[in-house]
């Protein structure tokens, strides 16, 4: 279905997700941080990337700045177990490629419903109308 980058370095939690996107049919690249996950972004047709913010040596934020640039068609989820107002900013603020944010914990069929479904409205309804839909959004911790 989709080739998704999924850049996380709790290897736990990013084998995990990687798993439920793979059991769902997407073929998924891992990155441990913001490095691999630019490296994979020049490399692969990526449909779609998933960032933590938090990583070490290049984190998310980072890491969606450089692919803002490079790849400004590429849609991004942020993960995080930070749900502040100001993390979430910051998030959106790394470019307007950035689409959702989403906080850990999530059970994985969640994350793979969410995005599948950033995946097809974003084909349908395109990149800026899926990022503010989830602007506008109240964000809250989704099990």
């Amino acid at each position: 279905m989709a080739n998704i980058l999924y850049a996380e370095d709790d290897r736990d939690c990013r084998e995990l997700f990687a798993f439920a996107l793979r059991t769902n049919n997407h073929t998924v690249h891992e990155a441990i941080n913001g490095a691999q996950a630019v490296q994979i972004v020049r490399e692969e047709a990526i449909d779609l990337a998933l960032l933590d913010a938090r990583m070490p040596m290049v984190t998310g934020y980072d890491a969606a700045r450089v692919i803002a640039k490079e790849r400004p068609d590429l849609p991004v989820i942020f993960l995080s177990a930070r749900g502040m107002r100001r993390e979430i900013a910051l998030a959106f603020d790394c470019g307007p490629m950035v689409v959702d944010y989403l906080i850990k914990p999530i059970a994985p069929q969640k994350l793979v419903e969410v995005v599948e479904y950033i995946i097809e409205s974003v084909r349908v309804r395109g990149l800026d109308s899926v990022r503010q839909e989830n602007l506008a959004r109240e964000f809250v911790p989704q099990w």
